[in-house]
């Protein structure tokens, strides 16, 4: 009965490479695949369960808040403005909460994470190495070539048609890379890794995206002071010398006149929303807000909701709110704000318990999950990254790394 409980782990694995791959998953017959492959997934999950008797529960410190989040979504989409589309989000948010828990439940040994982060780092290492060729012009699969893109085509994009979530799921991948490189490699696979993170770094900077090179930035400085303060991590002055070295590279790639322009012009694109458009949007949003504060409008409605909302003058329709907290509490209500913070605070106080954990690889992953999530989360205030299921699907598996127990045969 093994490979019961082995298929299951193996469309983890599927959905982890299918979902970027599909133009991260945005059109409603990926979203359809995801559904249909989680639930077979789930299915027998439970026949294994059933003819092992094996029924423990695994538990974590996010299943309460996950129970109010699905149950205030519940009450939204109940008395939501549009009763079926809000079905329909919460269905997708029920599929995300069942992945979280297949991964808690399947990925319990210490070779099953290790896999888990290779097909992650194997798949972003994928997307850079296309998005370069497709940025330059060879690009021999002529479906991942989107004639409908409304972005520059200078910026990086790969099988993404929108360069921001390709940097979102960049930005994910690589701490877990930089995470391997407190594993004690062999210098010939510390040259391999290192080959790797700059050539998935190129391809993040290359994307263009402000709110992606925020995030990293952001994600790496947690990074950097949560080592410096591990009593673990006795390679201090390398890390220095190594954000040192980090920092040069960067500004030799941002030299690029392309970056530099991106950079000079916050606010003058007119290719995509504005950050002063973006701001403009945000207004009408909390409005929004203050209209449906106690439930939200429902699960899956701003597109419909916010067009009452939308500030004169715009000429382009926005279907998110650019913000992910402020299009979820547009959504849902003022009660998911302190959900939120219930969440993140579980979250982190787990990763950081984790990470005292005398395993090298418990350490790692758990540091390179934590500091991808503070990165998508710093990128989430500008962006919609929660909002495209291939990045919402990575997001979620990192959680569960954080939050899942130690590994057997960690030590």
């Amino acid at each position: 009965m093994t490979y019961l409980n082995n298929i299951p782990r193996y469309l983890l694995y599927a959905l982890l490479i299918f979902t970027p791959l599909a133009r991260g998953s945005v059109q409603p017959w990926a979203v359809a695949v995801i559904e249909i492959v989680t639930l077979i997934a789930l299915t027998l999950f439970l026949i294994h369960n059933c003819l092992t008797r094996d029924w423990k529960w695994i538990r974590t410190p996010l299943d309460l808040p996950l129970c109010c989040l699905l149950v205030i979504c519940l009450l939204s989409s109940f008395f939501s403005v549009h009763k079926w589309t809000s079905l329909w989000a919460f269905t997708l948010l029920v599929n995300y909460l069942t992945i979280y828990y297949l991964t808690i439940h399947l990925i319990k040994t210490r070779s099953q994470l290790r896999t888990l982060i290779y097909i992650i780092i194997g798949v972003a290492t994928f997307l850079a190495v296309f998005g370069l060729f497709k940025r330059f012009g060879a690009n021999p699969f002529p479906w991942w070539d989107y004639g409908d893109i409304r972005y520059v085509p200078y910026r990086l994009s790969s099988t993404y048609g929108n360069a921001n979530h390709l940097a979102g799921y960049m930005e994910m991948a690589i701490p877990l890379l930089l995470g391997l490189f407190m594993l004690g490699y062999t210098r010939g696979k510390l040259f391999i890794l290192f080959y790797i993170t700059l050539l998935i770094l190129t391809s993040l900077i290359l994307t263009l995206s402000r709110g992606g090179w925020i995030g990293m930035l952001t994600g790496l400085i947690f990074m950097s002071l949560s080592l410096l303060y591990s009593k673990d991590f006795i390679y201090k002055k390398s890390l220095i010398g190594s954000i040192a070295g980090f920092i040069i590279l960067a500004l030799i790639i941002l030299a690029s006149t392309p970056v530099v322009e991106r950079i000079m012009t916050l606010e003058q694109n007119v290719q995509e929303p504005s950050f002063e458009g973006r701001a403009k949007v945000w207004v009408g949003v909390i409005e929004m807000i203050g209209d449906y504060p106690i439930l939200g409008s429902g699960p899956g409605t701003f597109a419909t909701v916010c067009t009452q909302y939308q500030p004169p003058g715009q000429a382009s329709r926005y279907f998110y709110a650019h913000n992910d907290y402020l299009h979820f509490i547009s959504e849902t209500g003022l009660i998911l704000i302190p959900i939120i913070i219930w969440m993140i605070i579980a979250l982190y106080r787990k990763g950081f318990k984790k990470f005292k954990n005398p395993s090298r690889l418990i350490r790692a992953t758990t540091l390179g999950a934590m500091t991808a999530i503070t990165a998508i989360l710093i990128h989430s205030i500008v962006d919609f990254n929660l909002h495209i299921p291939a990045n919402a699907i990575l997001f979620t598996l990192l959680a569960a790394i954080v939050v899942s127990p130690i590994p057997e045969g960690s030590k």
